[in-house]
């Protein structure tokens, strides 16, 4: 018999309610029209303008996929640690890495809620994905995680949906789980009201479309740039 006995308990009763996604099957199909697999070594636009303004030693990237952003970060010497819950995913990443001599990124496979981030300090995070595939209890989760583990005045990179794109749709938090959408688009002012609880806005702005070999950006995203107050 099921007990719920604490907040991570009651957190995967709701993760049951949830249409989740098969990332492996995702990778390894490629059969989905997502830009990112066909332009899977074009880092973020955010991402290559971010390191032309700022000068850091140490990043941590969440849902990094195929590593497109942490391979170009590493390239430009910053050690980067980034996690993804696709193992195919991260297999390929470790080779397209050794490959272009990215020796700085280290790839981790598993769900980023069973990660021991203790004493993990990093001067940027990036997101350019799983924000928006997160259920709403899990987002306040993600949030405290992603504050906790970026230093003072330390910067957060966040790539999402846009309401009205063509990326998802929005959808009431309230109803959410009962239907089966495996993403979700916010509106700035969610995305302003969410975040702005541990994180000044810097920028937030649409993405263009732009698909080139050295950048990678969709006019379906929101582009942001947030401050850790």
């Amino acid at each position: 018999m099921n007990f719920i006995n604490s907040t991570e308990d009651l957190y995967r009763m709701l993760d049951r309610f949830t249409q989740g996604v098969d990332w492996d099957c995702f990778y390894t199909e490629r059969d989905k029209p997502a830009p990112f697999l066909k332009f899977n070594k074009s880092p973020d636009k955010c991402v290559v303008d971010f390191l032309k303004e700022h000068s850091i030693k140490k990043a941590c990237e969440f849902g990094c996929g195929e590593g497109r952003n942490a391979i170009y970060l590493a390239r430009h010497g910053v050690a980067v640690e980034a996690f993804d819950s696709s193992e195919v995913a991260i297999e390929n990443a470790k080779r397209i890495a050794k490959e272009s001599g990215a020796g700085r990124a280290a790839f981790v496979a598993g769900n980023i809620f069973a990660l021991d981030l203790t004493g993990k300090k990093y001067e940027l995070v990036i997101d350019s994905g799983i924000f928006h595939h997160l259920p709403p209890h899990r987002r306040l989760q993600y949030r405290d995680m992603v504050s906790d583990i970026l230093e003072e005045n330390g910067y957060f990179i966040l790539v999402c949906f846009l309401a009205g794109g063509e990326g998802a749709d929005e959808v009431d938090d309230y109803e959410f789980y009962k239907s089966k959408q495996t993403g979700t688009a916010f509106t700035e002012e969610k995305l302003r009201r969410f975040w702005g609880e541990k994180f000044e806005m810097m920028e937030i702005r649409k993405g263009d479309d732009i698909a080139r070999p050295e950048m990678w950006e969709s006019s379906f995203m929101y582009i942001c740039l947030l401050k850790k107050v």
